[in-house]
């Protein structure tokens, strides 16, 4: 498929750094082995304690199985393919698209190992190649604000999502610790960027992705107001947010040993995402 100059930049990064959860190199299944997605899911869903149901179960917060059993369900984003599968076990009737291949072929591997159904194609956000009104709900978690402009995608999704559909979001949110206090105070200040760059370069070149936009509440209100009700925000982070140390094994245990309850009370104001439930009008 064909994209804009700057969705061309961001394909290729994330062709590049496909986000497996490996960042110090230790993760160590045979690619795309059973073992492998069990692994990129243990990594990634035992970090997501904010996101756990009353019950424990992973993301049964924001993925409730009755919101999408027998839906038509759009997941902008697949990446490994985690939130997927989460999302064909529960029923849904899924199409997950990616901007990379890559994401998409390794996601296609996932539900032929695990006997899931869905259909997983190459796509843009900023253009989806979907009719109007053609998703009873669209999922995407940490997706759009990587984006060239994540005011596209937002209207894309709008544009497929049918009446009384609900949207499940989540992008980066500014007023956190690690925009303000990693970024801005430790990289900015202590250690002299922001004598060469804005606190935004600082921060982007610190995340991942070729781009990494933020909002805080009122601009993501603003963004959803006309087309949306129902509209419920809520602020999460992770534990390792807390530490603004390099993640080594001593940060880890900090993280192990520090109670949800406790990571929540903190993170639920200054955490660094912010997750979007709403119906369209």
């Amino acid at each position: 498929m064909t994209f804009t100059e700057g969705q061309e930049a961001n394909q290729h990064w994330w062709q590049r750094n496909p986000m497996t959860y490996d960042w110090q190199g230790t993760l160590a299944p045979e690619p795309e082995s059973p073992e492998w997605f069990q692994e990129v899911d243990r990594r990634f869903l035992d970090s997501a304690y904010y996101a756990r149901g009353a019950d424990g179960a992973p993301f049964g917060r924001y993925l409730r199985a009755g919101d999408v059993a027998g839906k038509d369900v759009l997941e902008v984003g697949c990446g490994m393919g985690t939130h997927a599968a989460m999302l064909a076990k529960a029923g849904a009737r899924l199409t997950a698209i990616d901007l990379t291949q890559q994401a998409v072929q390794t996601t296609r591997r996932r539900f032929e190992l695990f006997n899931l159904q869905g259909r997983i194609e190459n796509g843009d956000a900023e253009q989806l190649r979907f009719t109007d009104d053609a998703f009873d709900m669209v999922w995407s978690w940490g997706v759009i604000h990587h984006s060239n402009s994540m005011e596209k995608c937002l209207s894309e999704i709008t544009r497929v999502l049918r009446p009384g559909g609900r949207l499940c979001l989540m992008v980066y949110y500014r007023p956190s610790l690690v925009y303000y206090l990693h970024n801005g105070l430790i990289r900015g200040v202590l250690m002299g960027k922001l004598l060469s760059r804005s606190l935004t370069e600082i921060y982007t070149a610190a995340s991942d992705g070729f781009y990494a936009r933020v909002v805080n509440k009122a601009e993501l209100r603003a963004l959803l107001f006309s087309d949306y009700e129902q509209i419920k925000l809520s602020v999460v982070g992770l534990k390792g947010e807390l530490f603004p140390i390099p993640r080594f094994r001593f940060k880890e245990w900090l993280e192990e040993i520090t109670p949800d309850r406790l990571a929540s009370a903190v993170l639920s104001r200054y955490g660094s995402m912010i997750v979007v439930e709403a119906v369209k009008k």
